[in-house]
């Protein structure tokens, strides 16, 4: 008798092992997934979004209503399951074996749901189609944003100095000055004799020159109050949101809304010439000002790019459309394009239809 027990504690040592190790790995799993899948989220929700842009920026250049959706909620639930029974039997009789067993179950499950909104209605005009605050705008140059840049893709006019527009129902070339007024510009930043001054409570934005400047920072400030047909008298502007000044100390800047910035940028691609020849679309906008360099190169092809080579690709109309991972002036016109889409976004509460895709 006391040998049988001997013998089935033995049989039984392995599976006390395996039960104390299953109950070992029961401790929580969600601090240890937590960087992976947040990563690999963060990833998956960039390129979507980097997707999404590019096919409507090629919608509207072939003259179709661009469509968004926006992530309003990723929820990843996890679940794992372990269990162990462990048995043993001592044999008491005078023939047989001393037994025991082992058995044990595990189940493991991710449950992703993500919630899709279509931005639609009273968003979509606000976002879309409401010229983009002055005051965002020049925080981003007085931040460090380049003044070609901010200017050239989200301003229509500076004073008596127009921008280029490039669809076809207004179509036109910059200003011969605009080029000019970008270096007057960036050479008075440099020598920090520019000022911004952006009221806190308030849209109002103010641009200033210093009084100590120097010499030549002197000939800037004459430079550039002429390009603008400024008020030599005055040493601070207010700048207004308007096609023309009212009063001889504001500055009127036109920005323009999400969707006409897009517009700009979507007809100035390069697309299939059959696509033109055959009516699908109209002519490539050239501009004058960067030699017919458009500031987003798209380029297609009818076999899918290397994912490797390509920054975002898309299809469409039997064509893939993308852009060279190399091209960085591309890419930061593009990067710039989804920063002016985040600070056109407004908190609206969320309306039906409303999409949730649960894995």
């Amino acid at each position: 008798m006391l040998n049988s027990l001997k013998n089935s504690i033995q049989l039984l040592r392995p599976a006390l092992i395996v039960l104390a190790l299953g109950l070992t790995g029961c401790q929580s799993i969600g601090p240890k997934l937590l960087p992976g899948d947040q990563f690999n989220y963060n990833a998956a929700v960039a390129e979507s979004s980097q997707q999404q842009l590019l096919i409507n920026l090629v919608r509207l250049r072939y003259s179709e209503t661009p469509v968004f959706m926006k992530v309003s909620s990723v929820i990843s639930q996890y679940a794992r399951t372990v269990s162990a029974n462990v048995g043993a039997g001592v044999n008491t009789g005078l023939g047989g074996d001393d037994t025991a067993s082992i058995a044990g179950t595990g189940t493991w499950s991710d449950k992703p749901t993500i919630t899709y909104i279509p931005v639609s209605g009273q968003e979509f005009s606000r976002n879309l189609l409401t010229p983009i605050p002055l005051k965002s705008l020049f925080q981003m140059i007085q931040s460090g944003w380049p003044v070609d840049l901010v200017i050239a893709i989200a301003m229509w006019s500076i004073n008596d100095v127009v921008n280029e527009i490039a669809r076809p129902s207004r179509r036109r070339q910059a200003d011969p000055r605009l080029d000019e007024f970008f270096v007057v510009w960036s050479r008075l930043r440099t020598q920090g004799t520019l000022g911004i001054r952006n009221k806190v409570d308030s849209s109002d934005v103010i641009l200033f020159f210093r009084e100590d400047a120097s010499e030549e920072s002197l000939e800037d400030i004459s430079r550039f109050r002429e390009l603008l047909t400024l008020d030599e008298s005055i040493n601070e502007y207010r700048v207004i949101q308007a096609l023309i000044p009212r009063n001889p100390d504001e500055i009127a800047v036109l920005t323009g809304s999400i969707w006409d910035i897009m517009l700009n940028l979507a007809w100035k691609f390069d697309v299939p010439q059959e696509h033109i020849a055959s009516g699908r679309t109209s002519e490539t906008f050239r501009s004058e000002r960067t030699y017919g360099v458009p500031p987003i190169r798209l380029q297609y092809s009818k076999s899918k790019p290397d994912p490797e080579l390509s920054f975002a690709s898309v299809q469409a109309h039997g064509y893939w459309f993308f852009i060279d991972e190399h091209d960085r002036e591309s890419k930061r016109t593009f990067s710039f394009l989804q920063l002016l889409l985040s600070l056109a976004e407004t908190n609206i509460a969320v309306q039906a239809p409303v999409i949730t895709i649960s894995n």
